[in-house]
């Protein structure tokens, strides 16, 4: 029976509409009738346009049921059924790591209950789905040629090439809207840009090939002069060759209609890394090996597979490549691509130009001045493309994204015409902006096309599931992950029949050593690796259905017989059911067609177009959202799929906080995209390739078939040496343009056009340090071309393939002239991947540390660095460091008056670690910081404006620069590492301290830069101050203060690491806390009774209760990780740490015990909320432009300093634009470091939603946001969902102001998920009031973790109805001490192991209350207050309700005319700021007049 898709897809919602209410709150083990689901499929019979007629709904069951769509469990009578999406979902909650037990013995022999000695793997989960919306296709070829007919560009060829193109597809509104676009921008005089937003599988790339290959197919004249017609250029490799195949799918549909209309076939063709230089360039077995893989009968194509078949290797046959045909032919299905329909080689594609050329930007970039590729790429000559397509341009961002900008700029520059671009985009915010920006259009030059909401319609559903792993196990999340991709991998559907789950998955990391170890040990997990005794198990098959036990093993979620319905089948003797595994990453090339399962890194994150793609899994927090979405959308791309996402989280670090907001994973809120295109360190680099453009251009003239480029790059060993006369020609006009005043005005009016830059800027990049054009660029390249590269000193510009690397970049996203470090490994390495960034290099070379980063060739490659063999000192011989420079002795802060003596390491030997290393051994580098300021030339200093007391609390704000001459030097210092040791043989673990020794003496490996850099002096924390005093004895500062002492006692690091620290913390804290829940006892009589170390009486069951069911016992949670704690609680040591710190939560005189660490926390918040200011203050500036440092005063009456460095040697511009907007409106950058310390979106998020719980639940329980929440709940369709939610969010407005999207997004995946309802609402509810009571009674802050225990295990009673652990947790949305300062975070690779950033905005925030006067202007005459006290204070606040938004409208129009008279002035206030503070709205009117 076949069934209708769209019939199948509303049938399954349907069904699981009634398993989502149980599924959501984490119950798993639920089923449905055989009526219940009888009755969804008569009701979809009933209603279901494409419902199939005549057909009973016992045989549509017997269809979905074979189809493993819907699961019959087993053993069950009457019968009962779960979903396969619902049946997975359990089998995951049941996640074990699993070994044989019986080795290679017959599974007959296993012992009975033998899986429930596997670990479990998942502490928890959330779910979230969503209907799937595509653009509706209503409009059929006909009324599609109908519309484009009345364009002047359409004619009876585009018509019949149009209808072939098409085919049978109807089109959607967007696409039609799109093609019109493209079409009209040609008939303009100017160029013109078109952007195309469209989401995942909507057809966007059609609305670009339709339009370009009806008109390349029209222009496409037998006999006629060949040109490169439209340019597709990509940000990747591996996007190009994706979209290259699909080009091919449609130049052979529309080949027939071209013929019948006199037309040749188009020609296409691909330019990038590894397209070949000539036919020939194969009989070189270097370039064969590298790329094109060799057969007896000819080579493999490296970057495209069969267009027909989609999986077929394609052959260039030695008898077609030596007759010159470029004939390709599939070894899958015998299809052929003829010889002229694409170009193989560079040659070729210069010969004959391809109608329609893929390549990427940086071959746009490099092949400028080439005389061969530069013409057909549009460089140089009078044929030139008229259409541009870039693909994915959300891509384009930072630094990269500004440089390709920039290229694109000169690129039109050279063209000279009118060139129409057409950009697709899935995720892009303000695209017609970011767009002309991008291409250097006009912005009215720009037509943004996209979908509109009314011509959406739903098809299929999406799945997102966050894992939470289980940290008690003992396993890593890493095999988290493992068992997940395995379980997974098998709920897609088999690849010989793909349906509505697709068939294959995409796995990504973001760090290349979890990348090789997850591929290697998945790879072994599924039996992909031979043995000496034959090819590994395959250890799915430990769930085989086949095995004894199954009944027991199927309730425990450790029989997969839902994957044997599928199509997978479970061998119990592991010998077959193998997935295949992949690998694509930076080490690797290309991708595997015929993996189930792809380990990937952001190489396929974008633009990948796998219809079979129906997993996408996250290993750990992604770290961008857009990103994600990038990666999310690799799923899923046919319509009428259901793909799943899963991110798999730890419960440490922003994994722990990504998973108590998993709200932002499933609807992240993606900010606005701005090019840094004003940078100067952006502009000085393409400053530099415009100069070569320039020379390049006039080089060709006098020397046609010269390329500058290669006469400026240093030459190889045995190259052939240049033209003399060109290299002639380019020493005078070098010289020339240094010498003549009228060559410097030509080069700079092309700067100026070229670039699209203004006189002052043209004039800033000729001469202003550092990186000059013509005091540095123009003498460098002029002397290295004079001394043929012979250097006196070591000179990085004479490496052999080097063009001036210390002016551009290798490639458009490398930063400039990173320090490098080769790092020798112990084993042959294929790529060049060893060279490192210095400090990169530090980290990747750690004493005990071992990485698999180097592990793509073979699983067994693993590198550390040794640790001694006896004792803590590692001295750095020439075996370590067989290449170094001494720096001398450097003197950081807080190290050994002696100083170090400092080796500057260029080449780091790495070791194979021995077999009895475990790969879990962990190493840190111990840093120290130097920072040296210039001592002849003083650095520029400014005071702080009296704006809202910054004057009071900064002493002096410097700025340090190459372009003033006083940059500053930074000195890196990594003096030894931390070490965790874990053997195998025998089984032991070991901390060991590690310090470096030079020829005896104290040394460290280390670098210095000469950087931009800001440095601010601030005051010291006063503890004097009365509001300090009382917030260091509050709820919030004692919480903190225990976990902090925790971490960083002394003596508890000696004996645990930091993850046990934390540990044991949390249950002394759990304890603690659950007495305060009895109220038997007042705290510190609590911390006496736990003095003993009582506390770990409960340990093994808080960690059940917490990670798995409240029906967790001691017995059953024997893991590794609780007999180390119960192990560790025992030692007098660790009990006595624990007590010391507990005092902290009870006793009077916190303040003084904790003064250290608030001083601590002041200034690291400080130094955060200075580099948030500094970013918003420098629009072009990135994250990772700037690095803070602080130094503490080494007296307690002494000032702190803290540093904002560029991270790039001769500055990235942004300290320039600091200073530049520090001098024009100094006000406003200590306004944004004002804002930076505001509430964030969590405590609004907080407090928004505590009140809007509070008006539904105790206010009015039938009022309009209440109704509102119910007709949410009831919502039949999307539209009704909408419209409600407008309702509320209307309701919401009225009772606590507009609500933001992530309070909309809380209440969505929180409240208003499948199974609430009033009663969950006044839960929740009555969960956050207990837990705001419970932190009263204690006098410390309750960890989310902590409550939900209490709930759990029932010490903490939520009336309402019963909750489990991971239930309660799933209702709290982030709150505390993370959540406050979760904003301020910042990246500090440098910091000390031992005193990691501590921030606390809410310190700050009350140690910079100037408590001024605060006018409610809801009271009558609150003008005369304001003038008054406006006049004696010079600043006030003014104040009113959220609900009263209208007064405070009122008031601020006032404000400019409301005169305040100071002395002999009469003056005005100015309004400098607006924030919510929990519901009331607070706005800061100062006297701008007032002494800055």
């Amino acid at each position: 029976m076949q069934l209708d898709q769209g019939f199948v897809n509303h049938v399954l919602n349907s069904i699981e509409d009634l398993e989502l209410p149980l599924l959501v709150w984490g119950i798993t083990d639920g089923a449905l009738s055989e009526d219940e689901v009888l009755q969804v499929i008569r009701d979809a019979q009933d209603t279901h346009k494409h419902a199939p007629i005549d057909v009973d709904e016992e045989d549509i069951l017997d269809e979905l049921h074979e189809q493993a769509l819907i699961f019959k469990i087993p053993a069950t009578l009457p019968r009962r059924y779960r979903t396969r999406f619902a049946e997975a979902l359990r089998l995951t909650s049941h996640l074990r790591q699993l070994f044989p037990p019986y080795g290679r013995t017959s599974p007959a022999e296993q012992p009975s209950n033998w899986w429930c000695q596997g670990p479990q793997l998942v502490a928890d989960f959330r779910l979230h789905t969503a209907s799937r919306r595509y653009p509706t296709r209503d409009i059929p070829v006909e009324a599609v040629l109908s519309e484009l007919r009345q364009s002047q560009q359409w004619g009876s060829v585009q018509d019949r090439l149009a209808t072939a193109l098409i085919g049978e597809r109807d089109l959607s509104a967007f696409q039609v809207a799109a093609t019109k676009g493209i079409l009209q921008s040609l008939t303009s005089p100017h160029s013109t840009g078109v952007i195309v937003g469209a989401g995942t599988g909507s057809g966007k790339t059609l609305a670009f090939y339709l339009p370009a290959f009806s008109l390349m197919g029209s222009a496409a004249q037998p006999g006629g002069k060949a040109r490169v017609h439209t340019l597709a250029l990509y940000p990747r490799t591996e996007l190009l060759r994706d979209q290259l195949r699909e080009a091919l799918v449609n130049s052979r549909s529309v080949e027939q209609a071209l013929l019948s209309e006199n037309r040749r076939p188009l020609r296409i063709g691909a330019l990038y890394k590894d397209t070949l230089r000539t036919a020939k360039s194969l009989d070189n077995p270097g370039m064969g090996e590298r790329a094109w893989k060799r057969r007896s009968d000819g080579f493999i194509c490296p970057y495209l597979t069969c267009p027909t078949c989609t999986v077929g290797d394609l052959l260039w046959a030695n008898s077609d490549r030596n007759s010159d045909s470029e004939q390709l032919t599939c070894l899958n299905c015998a299809s052929r691509i003829p010889s002229g329909r694409l170009g193989l080689t560079r040659q070729s594609l210069s010969r004959t130009p391809p109608d329609l050329l893929f390549t990427t930007t940086e071959m746009l970039n490099r092949h400028s001045t080439n005389p061969y590729l530069g013409r057909l790429l549009g460089w140089i000559g009078k044929d030139k493309p008229s259409l541009v397509l870039l693909d994915e341009v959300h891509t384009y961002t930072g630094p990269h994204g500004a440089q390709v900008a920039l290229l694109l700029r000169r690129w039109q520059h050279a063209v000279g015409k009118r060139v129409t671009f057409v950009g697709l985009s899935a995720t892009l915010k303000n695209a017609m902006p970011f767009f002309a920006e991008l291409t250097g259009l006009t912005y009215d030059a720009v037509e943004y096309v996209e979908p509109h909401p009314s011509h959406m319609q739903e098809e299929g559903r999406e799945y997102a599931i966050v894992l939470r792993g289980d940290p008690v196990s003992g396993a890593s999340l890493l095999s988290t992950s493992i068992q997940t991709a395995m379980l997974f991998g098998r709920v897609l559907d088999p690849q010989s029949d793909p349906r509505l789950y697709g068939s294959t998955g995409f796995l990504f990391t973001d760090d290349l050593d979890v990348t090789n170890r997850f591929y290697d040990n998945l790879r072994e997990a599924e039996g992909n690796v031979a043995s000496r005794i034959g090819r590994k198990a395959v250890l799915a098959g430990l769930r085989s259905p086949d095995l004894p036990h199954h009944d027991a093993r199927y309730q425990d979620g450790q029989s997969w017989d839902l994957m044997d319905k599928i199509g997978h089948r479970l061998d119990g003797n592991l010998h077959t059911g193998q997935l295949v595994v992949g690998r694509t990453s930076s080490q690797d090339a290309g991708i595997d067609l015929n993996a189930d399962l792809t380990v990937a890194t952001a190489s396929l994150e974008v633009g990948f177009n796998d219809p079979r793609v129906g997993l996408v899994l996250q290993h750990k927090s992604p770290h961008d959202a857009a990103a994600f979405l990038q990666r999310k959308g690799r799923a899923g791309r046919q319509r009428g799929t259901r793909p799943i996402t899963i991110v798999t989280l730890s419960d440490y670090g922003r994994d722990r906080l990504s998973y108590q907001g998993y709200e932002a994973l499933f609807a992240p809120e993606l900010s606005a995209r701005n090019l840094p295109i004003r940078n100067r360190y952006v502009l000085k680099i393409q400053a530099s390739q415009a100069l070569l453009d320039w020379l390049g251009r006039d080089l060709q003239r006098a020397h046609p078939g010269q390329n500058l480029r290669t006469l400026l790059t240093a030459p190889y060993e045995q190259q052939s040496p240049p033209d003399a006369s060109a290299r002639t020609w380019v020493l005078d006009r070098l010289g020339a343009l240094l010498a003549d005043q009228r060559i410097q005005d030509r080069l700079a009016r092309h700067l100026q056009t070229s670039l699209q830059i203004d006189a002052d800027e043209a004039q800033a990049v000729l001469w202003e340090q550092p990186r000059s054009l013509m005091l540095a660029v123009i003498p460098t390249a002029l002397r290295r071309l004079l001394s043929h590269w012979r250097a006196l000193r070591e000179d990085p510009g004479a490496t052999a393939g080097a063009l001036l690397p210390e002016f551009i970049t290798r490639t458009l996203f490398e930063p400039l002239n990173v320090p490098e470090v080769e790092l020798d490994l112990p084993f042959a390495a294929t790529g060049d991947d060893e060279r490192l960034p210095i400090a990169k290099a530090l980290r990747e070379a750690v004493p005990g540390r071992v990485s698999r980063r180097y592990g793509y060739q073979h699983k067994s490659h693993r590198t550390w660095l040794p640790v001694p063999a006896e004792g803590d000192v590692l001295e750095l011989t020439r075996d370590l460091v067989p290449q170094y420079r001494i720096e001398g002795t450097w003197y950081p802060p807080a190290q050994a008056p002696e100083g170090l003596v400092v080796l500057r390491p260029y080449q780091v030997r790495l070791s194979e670690p021995g077999p009895e290393i475990e790969d879990r051994s962990q190493g840190a580098p111990r840093w120290v910081t130097q920072i040296v300021t210039p001592s002849s030339n003083p650095t520029m200093e400014a005071q702080a404006v009296n704006l809202s007391g910054w004057k009071a609390r900064v002493l002096t704000i410097g700025f340090y620069s190459h372009a003033a001459g006083n940059p500053v030097e930074v000195r890196r210092m990594s003096y030894g590492a931390e070490c965790d040791i874990a053997r195998n043989n025998p089984i032991s673990k070991e901390r060991r301290s590690i310090r470096y020794t030079f020829e005896g003496k104290r040394a460290a490996l280390g670098f210095s830069l000469a950087v931009d850099g800001v440095g601010v002096s601030i005051k010291q924390l006063d503890l004097t101050l009365p509001l300090v005093q009382q917030y260091l004895a509050s709820p919030q500062w004692r919480s903190q203060a225990f976990f902090r002492t925790v971490a960083e006692d002394y003596q508890l690091a000696k004996i645990t690491n930091i993850f046990q620290r934390n540990w044991l913390a949390l249950i002394y804290i759990t304890t603690f806390s659950l007495e305060g829940v009895t109220g038997k006892s007042m705290p510190a009589q609590t911390h006496t009774s736990l003095a003993d170390g009582s506390w770990r009486d409960e340990l093994a069951t808080i960690l059940g209760v917490l990670y798995r069911d409240e029906s967790a016992t001691e017995s059953q949670a024997t893991t590794r990780l609780v007999n180390d704690l119960m192990e560790l609680s025992r030692n007098p040591d660790v009990i006595a740490a624990l007590n010391r710190a507990g005092e902290l939560l009870v006793v009077e005189d916190v303040a003084a015990r904790t003064h250290a660490l608030a001083r601590r926390a002041y200034r690291d918040t400080f130094a955060a909320a200075l580099l948030a200011a500094a970013l918003k203050a420098c629009p072009d500036a990135q994250e990772g432009d700037l690095i803070v440092d602080v130094l503490p005063s080494t007296t307690s009456e002494g000032s702190d300093t803290i540093w904002l460095t560029e991270t790039s040697i001769g500055g990235l511009g942004v300290i320039e634009q600091l200073i530049r907007a520090y001098a024009a409106d100094p006000r406003r950058f200590w306004s944004l470091v004002g804002g930076a310390l505001r509430p964030n979106e969590f405590e609004y998020t907080d407090s928004t939603v505590t009140r809007l719980l509070k008006d539904v639940v105790e206010e009015r329980p039938h009022g309009r946001a209440a109704l509102a929440m119910a007709r949410v709940r009831a919502a039949g369709s999307a539209g009704e969902a909408d419209q409600a939610l407008r309702e509320l969010r209307a309701a919401w407005t009225d009772l606590d102001g507009a609500p933001r999207h992530s309070a909309v997004a809380t209440v969505s995946t929180r409240l208003l998920r499948p199974g609430s309802n009033q009663g969950t609402d006044a839960a929740c509810l009555e969960l956050l009031n207990k837990w705001t009571l419970l932190e009263e009674q204690l006098g410390f802050e309750v960890d989310a973790r902590v409550i939900a225990y209490a709930v759990g295990s029932g010490h903490l009673q939520v009336s309402q109805q019963p909750l489990r652990a991971d239930q309660a947790f799933s209702m709290m949305w982030p709150r505390g001490a993370q959540a406050r300062s979760h904003h301020l975070e910042y990246y500090q690779p440098y910091v000390a192991p031992e005193q990691p950033v501590f921030l606390d905005r809410r310190l700050i925030s009350i140690a910079h209350d100037d408590q001024l006067p605060r006018i409610d202007v809801t009271q009558a005459e609150w003008q005369k207050q304001y003038q008054q006290l406006l006049a004696e204070e010079g600043a006030v606040d003014l104040v009113c309700p959220v609900t009263e938004r209208s007064a405070l409208s009122s008031a601020l129009a006032q404000v400019p005319a409301l005169p305040i008279d100071r002395g002999y002035l009469r003056i005005y206030g100015e309004i400098e700021n607006l924030v919510r503070e929990s519901s009331e709205l607070v706005v800061r009117v100062e006297l701008q007049e007032v002494e800055q």
